[in-house]
């Protein structure tokens, strides 16, 4: 073989390598921070979308619950306010931030529904747990009841 062939061929695997490697990098940087969304893309994945919070008499805002509270696991303590939509995942976009190896990315939101506060998971790998219950659909969600996500227990507070 000539030396300009071996040549070619060095540059053709060095530049095979550099493609794997990138690829592998971005492949890890997506696992670890996920991918953003276009808003087009965003309804097409049937993700969540943000509805604006339904108008409540007085009467009915004075009978809401004000805060979530976690009451056992890493962020036992914490308090978050109602009102807003709350993300619930690993993911530095979500409200409440939850290091456990069971929480998925973004694994639940605690939202406000006609009649109340609601928690909808996210298409979980683990799930999301009302009263020990594996819930499939946004379920109503009450100061009574016990929301569990991997490690973590919350409930509603008023």
């Amino acid at each position: 073989m000539s030396e300009l062939v071996v040549l070619l061929l060095k540059l053709g695997f060095l530049a095979a390598l550099w493609l794997f490697i990138l690829f592998t990098g971005n492949v890890v940087r997506t696992d670890l921070f996920g991918r953003k969304l276009s808003p087009a893309e965003l309804a097409a994945s049937g993700a969540p979308v943000e509805h604006p919070a339904p108008t409540l008499t007085k009467r009915a805002e004075r009978k809401l619950p004000r805060t979530l509270k976690v009451t056992h696991g890493s962020q036992a303590g914490t308090i978050l306010p109602l009102g807003q939509p709350i993300l619930i995942g690993r993911a530095q976009d979500c409200q409440l931030l939850l290091d456990d190896d069971y929480v998925s990315t973004r694994h639940a939101r605690v939202f406000l529904g006609e009649g109340g506060y609601f928690v909808e998971d996210l298409d979980s790998t683990n799930g999301t747990f009302v009263n020990n219950q594996r819930i499939g659909v946004p379920t109503p969600l009450t100061p009574a009841d016990i929301l569990r996500i991997g490690r973590t227990l919350m409930v509603l507070e008023k």
